[in-house]
């Protein structure tokens, strides 16, 4: 009992009791906020180098459009020709049927040609023919910039990572 009179005699005085509780105060928030934005605006741009992406998209892009090529070749019975430039790409076929008339891009399809600015491309040899069962006219080497990928002659397989 007179530990309770006690904390009644404490809690009767005139001098305010001062409740601290744990947290930051909005002050401490703003700064914090501040410097990550300074932070995020100086020095994350340097961790990442926005050409290694652009390399890698224009890779994958490549890559993606010579497996069409093949599966383009397979599925319609005719000869389609992937031919490479310093920066572009084109997929042709035989402009009057399948397999005479000079070769003429292709229309009508989702994958057809592209010129990709600030990546180099280049192939040995610059330009190929997927036959009607998926080979390859002959064994290709494709460089996008730093990365490369083959196209396997017997079998037309892209091997690509």
């Amino acid at each position: 009992m007179r530990k309770v009179n006690n904390l009644k005699a404490l809690n009767n005085t005139s001098v305010p009791l001062i409740k601290r509780s744990s947290g930051f105060t909005l002050l401490e928030m703003v700064v914090i906020l501040i410097l990550l934005g300074i932070l995020s605006a100086v020095a994350l741009p340097r961790f990442f180098n926005i050409d290694d992406y652009r390399t890698r998209a224009a890779y994958d892009e490549v890559a993606g459009a010579v497996r069409y090529a093949q599966k383009l070749a397979v599925a319609s019975g005719c000869d389609v020709q992937v031919s490479f430039s310093s920066n572009s790409y084109a997929l042709q076929q035989h402009s009057t049927d399948c397999t005479s008339g000079a070769f003429a891009t292709i229309t009508n399809h989702p994958v057809t040609s592209h010129s990709i600015s600030g990546v180099s491309m280049s192939a040995t040899p610059s330009s190929f023919i997927f036959d009607a069962m998926g080979r390859s006219s002959s064994a290709v080497a494709v460089t996008v910039n730093t990365e490369s990928f083959n196209v396997i002659a017997e079998t037309g397989y892209v091997d690509a990572q």
